[in-house]
């Protein structure tokens, strides 16, 4: 008696798969996609072109390192930009103008003050164009 019960709930339950396995298939194959109508201009417009930015015009700062640590108040600030660039280096207690090399790089000292400081390089193109990097580096004399 206990074998007719657990046969006939396994055929019931499997009878209930298939029928609910047929009514979602055919509710999926019932539905309809919608048609995306695309509306095709015939007028020709006509836009002002817009400058493309020149992509040799690059900043990259070699040294200092972002988040480093110094026990000296002078430091070396060196990297590479377009050759026709000016290179503005802006720290907390000092701000350095340089021009870069024919090939691009540039190197200077500068004095940073005790703590945190924010060393901001920026390179300015010729046209006015600016490219901002900024590091943080930290004068302290304890040892670690």
């Amino acid at each position: 008696m206990k074998t007719e019960k657990v046969v006939l709930s396994f055929v019931a339950a499997l009878f209930g798969l298939i029928v609910a396995f047929v009514v979602f298939y055919f509710y999926q194959s019932s539905k309809v996609i919608p048609v995306t109508k695309t509306v095709l201009s015939t007028t020709n417009k006509i836009s002002n072109p817009t400058p493309t930015p020149d992509k040799s015009f690059f900043l990259t700062v070699d040294s200092p390192s972002d988040e480093s640590v110094t026990t000296n108040k002078t430091v070396e600030v060196t990297g590479r930009t377009s050759p026709s660039a000016t290179v503005t280096v802006l720290t907390p207690t000092n701000q350095q103008v340089v021009q870069p090399s024919q090939t691009g790089s540039y190197s200077l000292s500068t004095t940073i003050g005790d703590g945190a400081n924010v060393i901001e390089v920026t390179a300015i193109s010729p046209d006015g164009e600016e490219k901002i990097v900024a590091k943080t580096i930290t004068f302290s004399t304890e040892s670690f």
